[in-house]
């Protein structure tokens, strides 16, 4: 979705943590977003419900492990078989005077 068509976030006073705990965090399981706290007028925290934002997590990990798949995929040579290893590891270990097993 682009950052254009997100819906904009909540906000709140964070007095409303004192004078309306109830609501804001009926709010926040509600809607399943973030509730932006301000103090003087200036964001100072975020407020979500616990399983938002354990599924936020969720999803950042599993963005993150596809892109580093996707790194991985186009930067890593290709595999070499096993034997072929055993070789370059051997003449590797006989450069240094040592026996491969």
């Amino acid at each position: 979705m682009p950052a254009l068509a997100q819906p904009l976030p909540a906000i709140r006073p964070i007095t409303d943590l004192r004078t309306r705990l109830n609501e804001v965090c009926e709010q926040a399981r509600e809607t399943q977003e973030p509730i932006v706290l301000t103090k003087n007028g200036s964001s100072a925290f975020v407020l979500m419900d616990s399983s938002a934002f354990d599924e936020q997590q969720r999803r950042n990990r599993l963005a993150l492990a596809l892109r580093e798949a996707e790194i991985e995929q186009k930067y890593r040579p290709e595999a070499i078989p096993e034997e072929e290893a055993n070789e370059r590891m051997a003449q590797i270990f006989a450069s240094w005077g040592l026996t491969y097993a």
